[in-house]
């Protein structure tokens, strides 16, 4: 008569678990990312990154073709860091530009 075969739960449950953290780690079962399109402080940031000027410089750019006085573009930028507000007169920049921003590939770094 054969001697039955027995299996010791525990080290199979630790193998289960460390299965299944391996494979988490290594991103199976997690959900794929999702694509976000780019905001108006992302194209803000890129402006400044190609041009090799501050985000600030941007907004001066920017108020050039509008009748903006410095202190109301001075005041609109402390308005952007504070609250992420953004004036139409960038909007507008962004939106006129935004096919040659696209266009440009920038490292991740």
């Amino acid at each position: 008569m054969p001697v039955p075969f027995k299996v010791n739960p525990r080290p199979v449950a630790i193998l289960g678990v460390a299965l299944a953290l391996l494979q988490r780690l290594l991103g199976h079962g997690a959900p794929a990312p999702r694509f976000q399109p780019a905001t108006t402080e992302d194209y803000l940031y890129k402006i400044a990154r190609i041009t090799g000027q501050s985000e600030y410089e941007v907004f001066r750019k920017s108020a050039e073709a509008w009748p903006v006085s410095e202190s109301m573009v001075n005041r609109d930028f402390r308005d952007y860091l504070l609250e992420q507000s953004v004036p139409c007169y960038v909007n507008a920049f962004i939106r006129k530009n935004k096919p040659y921003i696209d266009q440009v590939r920038l490292p991740p770094y």
